[in-house]
């Protein structure tokens, strides 16, 4: 088996300045006060910076290689790339990314936010990428998003995270903040199987169609929800849209991650039906969260060898 490749995430940072505008009282009614404070739509926009590494909202292949070859991905910003706002857990609106034209590693991003109660030296901003859905289940295995426009990890699965903006300053319709410091949040593994009867003689490619991991942590996310401290916990699953021996990607968050080896149990069925079994150790310089690891030919030691049956039952003993 080729040796594991480990790519670590480039902290990402940018600064944010804001302008606004508009509305920040209702008309009222009689008898009510004229000070009735309601949402506020601003204007916000602000100037962002990725790093090579494993990256942000943009994916790129690094060192013109192929998907299945490459030792690097890119981080830019592409045209129309999204950032959504929120404040104090509530979604507050989307920004929209316009990249340098000389390097889109830099943009700029900008959109309206719609939110009440902003305070200098207390409200704090959360922007996340590449949607508001913080959601790891139903992934394909597809990387990119010219591979998969709409399931790729690039499209739906590759969040990146500022947390805890502060708001540094309000003066008239124009808000200030502090440094915004992007992050990645979840570990992309490029996987394709073997399969090895009982540790023992050849090794056999096993042509996948679908895949479920599980972690000895027992800390593997599928869901986050901004706001809420408990992580929604559990397997992750893979469903390829073809059954392939070629290399596909998962995008995996692990809560154990960050400094514990993990033990990844993995269940993969192929295209005949026929369920394989193994598992692969993570050490704990791998096992965090922002990398980039290679598991190409990973091999499983056990097989069930009663294939699904393709018959229809009709009748029930």
């Amino acid at each position: 088996m080729k040796k594991n490749i480990l790519l670590t995430i480039a902290v990402l940072s940018s600064f944010i300045w804001t302008g606004c505008q508009k509305d920040r009282y209702l008309e009222t009614l009689p008898g009510e006060s004229e000070n009735a404070l309601i949402d506020s739509v601003w204007t916000l926009t602000l100037r962002a910076v990725k790093e090579d590494g494993v990256t942000t909202k943009g994916l790129a292949i690094g060192d013109a290689e192929t998907e299945a070859a490459t030792t690097s991905l890119l981080s830019i910003w592409k045209s129309g790339d999204i950032v959504k706002v929120f404040n104090g857990g509530t979604f507050i609106g989307t920004l929209t990314a316009e990249p340098d034209a000389l390097d889109p590693h830099y943009a700029t991003l900008s959109g309206d936010v719609t939110t009440v109660g902003i305070e200098p030296g207390v409200t704090t901003l959360l922007l996340l990428t590449p949607r508001k859905d913080w959601d790891y289940t139903g992934q394909v295995g597809k990387l990119l998003v010219s591979d998969d426009p709409v399931n790729s990890i690039e499209a739906k699965y590759n969040y990146t995270c500022a947390e805890s903006v502060l708001v540094t300053g309000v003066s008239g319709s124009n808000i200030t903040t502090g440094t915004a410091h992007f992050a990645n949040k979840q570990s992309i593994y490029r996987m394709s199987f073997r399969f090895q009867n009982g540790g023992v003689g050849a090794k056999t490619p096993i042509n996948t169609k679908s895949l479920n991991i599980s972690g000895s942590g027992a800390a593997l996310v599928q869901r986050i929800e901004v706001g809420v401290v408990a992580n929604t916990r559990g397997d992750i699953s893979v469903m390829l849209d073809e059954a392939t021996t070629n290399p596909f990607f998962v995008a995996i968050c692990n809560d154990y991650a960050n400094g514990n080896e993990e033990v990844f149990t993995f269940t993969v069925v192929d295209s005949d039906g026929v369920t394989y079994r193994g598992t692969k150790t993570i050490p704990e310089e791998c096992n965090y969260n922002g990398s980039f690891v290679s598991m190409k030919n990973a091999t499983l030691t056990s097989r069930l060898d009663i294939p699904l049956s393709s018959t229809e039952v009709a009748t029930v003993l």
